[in-house]
């Protein structure tokens, strides 16, 4: 029996060992340790159970049960359940609810279910849809990031009451918190939040504003006074009006797109006339692809007003907002209109069929619609209607300037008539007719030709009282409820003011014909008359129209409604761009000829000179032996540079004013004007080495009078108490100027004022004989001849000043001092 005992040991220890390691794996099979990050569900593989485990060591055999891991959050664990969130109209967000739970033990979703729907989805049918009242609504859509941006003064909102509802559905667990979050939809969000900002709207009456290029006040009031203006004239009385403040660069799509957004350059985009070709092809007029902010019509069509835009610039193509209608500014003849038809001049359709029945063209101009501006004969009328005429002929002119205002007028009383709520109509004429015609008005300006000036010089305050005569026409429409604006971005140099310089005929001096400061008018319900004119700055026109329209003001915007004028909107600031973010217009290709007819206008009216890229003065050859930067390559990028520069310097970033200013010149650097804002720039940091070598680079490559800005900048430095470099600066502008008489008197004015009194008189002497009709030049040699003894010589240059000037009192009064008699 003993060797039977000896087998069986053997055969018993190795059963024991297995037995003990299959104990072992199902032990560790079923054994769940505690984890400090997260929590364990078990999830039943064949019946329905599912179930929290404690947070201590637990056991859930794997074969049977899948285990699930939830995100911890010191004793509590989350539980995120997939939603769908109603909103008003039918539209529904999705959303998450983000539940916090304490304890454990079974959960109410079926082990079945997340097999077959997958965990998400299991919960999402366990709760299926949430009925929250609107308040509880709106408090889910206030939580999210968007909805803060859109309204960021909004104070918080109580969050709904989501725990006693949920409490007996997931006992034995606790609920210690529930938020209900949305997950994603911007557009859903952004319709949600139109639709409040609408709600937030008081009664209101309508918004008419008439954007008048370069309205400019001391001309209107001389028309007012002279009875040319009667609408204008009842107005005032009834309206709060002020000087506007405009900054430069005085250009119209600049300033138009700033009081349309109320931002500035550099954050609309919208830099000059012309616009960099994304195709890489000739640069081509600015259009809606440069503006990058927010414009007020959408704004107002964000929060259910219907509007209307008429002709306002960078437009085209035209995109309409909901509720809304655009007239491009290429739609009519005015300074980019084009004559042929394009896609996209209007929009939506029913606009541009109103557009097709109401717009005029150059040819179809009447000599009824142009009688009350000047006389035309039959042939005159006959070369207009066969396209023989041009903007920059005053016959050609003439009947584009009565072709796109007759459009713009017939559009404005069309879409007053449909009681649009809020109108923006813009009229390039006012400026137009300037251009082409103030060298005209009597006394005309030299070198104008007398038979136009004759037929033409009558042309503006004719007009102007034509324009009148629509105003009255549009508050005739008005209701006691309406309100109505009158701005303009720039003045005009009308009269005296007038400079000595061309205006359109191919040349580049358009903008020396603009003032800096614009016309503002408010009339109607709630606005108190102005007793004095006042200031406004540019920034605060475009919430002040947010204001009188009744809009919240826009959270982007950095200028405010001025305290004058009332305030009907709702409290709170809106962000519009988080509303409205600006998605690139449509692209539409225009045919070359149409391209150039665009460009021709610009040249005919003083923007560009005679090409797409113009070519400058002729460099001067620099001092040293240097060479002269050569004519480059991207005149439209220098321009658009060279604007932003100005811009950021009128805002007082001097640091990013350099910046472009310096990739202007980069861009061309045979751009004078670039060279010249630079050294104006660097002068004023006192940095005169660098502005220096800018300001001569400036004056090599053809800056504008080019003589005057020696004088300037030598009198900069004098007026710093930098006397050497000014004097420094008249030595070479005499070197280089060696026949110029502004620069000879100049230096001799400033050169006695030094008490420099022979080298004064040297200059004078000079200024005197290179121009012997300039009455100052004489006056001044006669001072400093005076000064140094020479009664007689003094006496003879002072009667010759006379001579020059009769009606000069002052000058007699000297004369008479000196024991002379005045001349006869």
């Amino acid at each position: 029996m003993a060797p039977a005992r000896q087998t069986a040991r053997p055969f018993l220890r190795p059963t024991l060992l297995g037995c003990a390691a299959t104990l072992g794996l199902l032990a560790l099979l079923a054994t769940v340790l505690p984890s400090r990050d997260h929590r364990v569900v078990a999830v039943s593989r064949l019946g329905n159970g599912v179930r929290l485990l404690p947070p201590r060591v637990a056991f859930s055999f794997l074969p049977l049960e899948r285990r699930l891991a939830l995100p911890r959050q010191g004793t509590s664990t989350l539980l995120h359940i997939p939603t769908q969130l109603p909103l008003a109209g039918g539209a529904a967000v999705r959303a998450t609810l983000h539940l916090e739970l304490a304890g454990y033990g079974p959960l109410p979703v079926a082990a079945g279910r997340v097999r077959a729907l997958g965990w998400e989805g299991a919960w999402a049918e366990w709760l299926g849809p949430l009925h929250l009242d609107e308040r509880e609504t709106q408090w889910a859509l206030a939580a999210t990031a968007l909805w803060r941006a859109i309204f960021p003064d909004d104070p918080p909102l109580s969050p709904p009451h989501l725990r006693p509802e949920l409490r007996p559905r997931l006992a034995p667990l606790e609920v210690v918190d529930a938020q209900l979050l949305v997950a994603e939809g911007e557009e859903v969000v952004r319709a949600a939040a139109s639709q409040e900002l609408a709600r937030r709207l008081g009664s209101r009456g309508r918004l008419i504003v008439l954007g008048l290029d370069a309205l400019d006040w001391p001309f209107v009031d001389e028309l007012v006074a002279r009875g040319v203006m009667p609408h204008l004239a009842a107005l005032l009385p009834q309206s709060a009006h002020a000087t506007l403040e405009v900054p430069q660069p005085l250009i119209s799509p600049v300033v138009w797109t700033t009081i349309a957004t109320g931002v500035s350059p550099e954050v609309h985009g919208v830099l000059d006339f012309l616009e960099p070709d994304p195709a890489g092809g000739p640069p081509r007029p600015v259009s809606a692809a440069s503006r990058k902010a927010v414009a007020i019509w959408e704004m107002a069509a964000a929060a259910g007003l219907s509007t209307a835009t008429i002709g306002w610039w960078a437009s085209f193509p035209a995109e309409a907002p909901p509720r809304g209608s655009v007239y491009s500014d290429r739609l009519t003849e005015q300074l980019l209109g084009l004559s042929a038809a394009v896609p996209k001049l209007a929009d939506p359709p029913e606009a541009e069929a109103r557009a097709h029945r109401l717009a005029v063209k150059a040819t179809e101009v009447t000599a009824d619609m142009v009688a009350p501006l000047a006389s035309l004969s039959s042939e005159e009328l006959a070369a207009v209607r066969r396209g023989a005429t041009s903007w920059d002929d005053p016959i050609g002119g003439l009947a584009k300037l009565v072709a796109a205002t007759v459009t713009i007028e017939r559009l404005t009383d069309e879409e007053l008539a449909r009681r649009t709520d809020l109108v923006l109509s813009y009229l390039e004429g006012t400026d137009t007719v300037g251009h082409l015609f103030a060298p005209l008005m009597p006394p005309p300006l030299p070198g104008v030709d007398a038979d136009l000036a004759r037929r033409f010089g009558r042309v503006p305050e004719r007009y102007f009282a034509q324009v009148d005569a629509w105003i009255g026409r549009t508050v005739e429409q008005m209701r006691p409820e309406d309100r109505l604006v009158i701005v303009s971005d720039h003045g005009f140099a009308w009269g005296r003011r007038r400079p000595h310089l061309p205006s359109g005929a191919h040349t580049a001096t358009a903008v020396l014909w603009h003032e800096p400061e614009g016309a503002f008018l408010a009339y109607g319900r709630g606005i108190e008359p102005s007793r004095t004119r006042r200031r406004l700055q540019i920034l605060d026109v475009a919430p002040a129209l947010l204001a009188l329209a009744g809009l919240p003001p826009a959270a982007e915007m950095p200028g405010t409604k001025p305290a004058w004028l009332p305030n009907d909107a709702p409290r709170g600031r809106v962000s519009y761009a988080a509303l409205l973010p600006r998605r690139a217009p449509a692209t539409v290709e225009l045919p070359p000829e149409a391209r150039e007819e665009e460009l021709a206008k610009l040249r005919a009216l003083g923007y560009l000179a005679g090409s797409s890229s113009p070519t400058p003065v002729p460099a001067q050859a620099p001092a040293g032996g240097a060479t002269a930067p050569t004519p480059a390559f991207d005149r439209v990028e220098a321009r658009r540079l060279n604007n932003l520069g100005s811009s950021r310097g009128q805002a007082g970033d001097v640091r990013g004013a350099e910046e472009a200013f310096r990739r202007a010149i980069n861009a061309d650097p045979s751009y004078a004007p670039a060279h010249y804002n630079l050294a104006l720039l660097l002068r004023k940091q006192g940095r005169y080495d660098e502005a220096d070598r800018e300001f001569w680079l400036a004056v090599e490559t053809g800056v504008r009078e080019r003589e005057l800005a020696v004088v300037q900048s030598a009198l900069d430095y004098a007026a710093r108490g930098e006397t050497a470099r000014a004097k420094a600066t008249f030595a070479e502008g005499l070197r280089r100027f060696p026949n110029s008489a502004t620069i000879w008197l100049n230096a001799g004015v400033f050169l006695g004022q030094l008490g420099e009194g022979k080298e004064a008189t040297t200059c004078l002497e000079r200024a005197v004989a290179l121009d012997p009709n300039n009455a100052k030049a004489h006056s001044n040699l006669a001072t400093a001849l005076y000064q140094a003894g020479d009664v007689e010589g003094a006496r003879r240059h002072l009667a010759r000043a006379v001579a020059l000037e009769p009606d000069n009192q002052e000058l007699r009064a000297q004369l008479a001092a000196l024991g002379g008699p005045p001349p006869s």
